[in-house]
């Protein structure tokens, strides 16, 4: 009985700090999604990305080695080192992702669904057609993606 006394002791004190620095850091998380856009996406900050676009590209720069999953690519044609941080990986059908750590992606093509969670900066550009997809930030409506480069702070205070 002593024994399972002291695991649950030892259990309930490594449990707590990370429960604690977990939602403090989440608290302030803003979150994007976009839905079948067409033209150039840019998000630089701190958290987690999930994506996919039709046809197109994505340029991943991910500065701190080890600070998250790395960049997780597949479905992917062709690929490029542009840097010792930055690659850039095209084709058609592609999905992507990466979790944790500071990144910059630069998604350019069409379908393109995109899920942010985090803190950081935004620009969403649309290609100037007809329908260039929408957006909506910390679960508001969706908007339409305008032909213009649209920038935009991400937090759990930016309002849609």
């Amino acid at each position: 009985m002593r024994r399972l006394l002291t695991f649950a002791v030892l259990a309930l004190a490594l449990a707590l700090p990370a429960g604690a620095a977990a939602r403090m850091n989440g608290s302030s998380d803003g979150t994007l999604s976009v839905k079948d856009a067409r033209g150039t996406m840019t998000i630089q900050g701190r958290g987690g990305v999930i994506g996919s676009f039709a046809k197109g590209s994505v340029t991943i720069n991910d500065p701190v080695d080890g600070d998250g999953t790395g960049p997780i690519v597949t479905g992917d044609d062709w690929s490029k080192d542009k840097s010792d941080t930055a690659t850039v990986w095209g084709g058609t059908r592609v999905r992507f992702r990466i979790i944790g750590g500071t990144f910059k992606i630069v998604v350019r093509g069409r379908g393109i669904n995109l899920s942010f969670v985090g803190k950081g900066s935004v620009i969403v550009n649309g290609a100037g057609t007809d329908d260039d997809g929408s957006y909506a930030v910390n679960g508001g409506d969706y908007n339409l993606i305008p032909a213009f480069a649209l920038p935009f702070a991400l937090s759990s205070a930016t309002s849609p």
